[in-house]
């Protein structure tokens, strides 16, 4: 197997059958085989019927039923333990590959040999049938460096089964898995490719609770970036150290700047200004404070 592609599903009956459908018409080379691995995370709604009636006319469509709701960082680390293929694409269920992005992924990973290979995600209305190249693509050597820098939170991206393996894929302890995983899968990574060509695509008219809860993008954000510096604390650059840290203080300022009118006046914007200028590090009693603080939020959802 060559690809698997990892789909999450929850209550997905108006958009699975279309996400499905542009992968079921990529453009490989004919000897290139697939699986398309669709998870579902307990839809309350018709999507596991959907997935059914699918998969009796593709049997290279695999569905995995969770018998409760655990999110999407442990849905994608599910469906790539039971995953056959050598390289993984994940793929929200209401996002879409261009018709030439495997074989386009598939080439550079096997130009470069490396096991991770990222390219750039847009959100649109129309979905052209073809990639969007920008620029020629880059080969990058220290990894996770790079992913800090370019704040890759996203997905839009090929990676090997062996290096997911190896990082544990995202992290369980958060439930949505843009920042996570990326930056765990770098973490792990020697080198990787980033392709300056749009490969993935995000529906415009989404309404996801998810996606607009800025709550829990905050919440996620912080405790992703603490639990990469804490498990990777002494193998980690100072370069990625700072940075990191950068964002663990910007995600404190953005959920005060959310939810108080005179957070412009607080210590935590001059502490976010100042740290734009200046290297500055969360000592652990401050990390801890603002963890029990997250934690304690209660418009947040957390994995099962």
């Amino acid at each position: 197997m060559d690809v698997s592609y990892l789909i999450t599903v929850f209550n997905k009956e108006n958009e699975i059958k279309e996400t499905i459908s542009w992968i079921q018409n990529q453009e490989l080379d004919r000897f290139d085989k697939i699986e398309i691995i669709c998870i579902d995370d307990l839809s309350s709604d018709d999507s596991i019927k959907i997935l059914e009636s699918l998969q009796r006319d593709d049997q290279r469509i695999r569905i995995i039923k969770n018998k409760k709701n655990l999110g999407p960082s442990k849905s994608l680390n599910i469906a790539a333990k039971l995953a056959l293929g050598e390289y993984l694409i994940p793929i929200d269920g209401d996002d879409f590959l261009p018709k030439d992005a495997t074989q386009y992924l598939l080439n550079i990973a096997k130009k470069y040999k490396v096991k991770l290979v990222f390219g750039m995600s847009k959100r649109l209305k129309d979905i052209p049938n073809k990639i969007i190249h920008i620029s020629n693509e880059e080969l990058h050597l220290n990894s996770l460096e790079f992913c800090l820098k370019k704040s890759i939170v996203h997905m839009g991206f090929l990676v090997s089964k062996d290096l997911w393996s190896r990082s544990e894929g995202a992290d369980e302890k958060v439930f949505i898995q843009d920042i996570s995983l990326p930056m765990r899968l770098a973490a792990h990574s020697n080198s990787l490719v980033y392709a300056n060509s749009i490969i993935y695509y995000l529906r415009d008219e989404s309404d996801s609770n998810l996606s607009n809860n800025t709550d829990q993008q905050h919440h996620d954000r912080y405790l992703s970036y603490l639990n990469l510096l804490k498990a990777s604390s002494t193998e980690l650059s100072s370069t990625s150290v700072a940075s990191i840290h950068a964002q663990l203080i910007s995600s404190i300022w953005k959920i005060k700047r959310d939810n108080s009118k005179l957070a412009m006046f607080s210590k935590n914007f001059i502490l976010y200004a100042a740290n734009k200028f200046f290297v500055y590090q969360l000592n652990e009693k401050q990390q801890a404070i603002w963890s029990d603080y997250f934690n304690n939020l209660d418009s947040i959802r957390r994995p099962a």
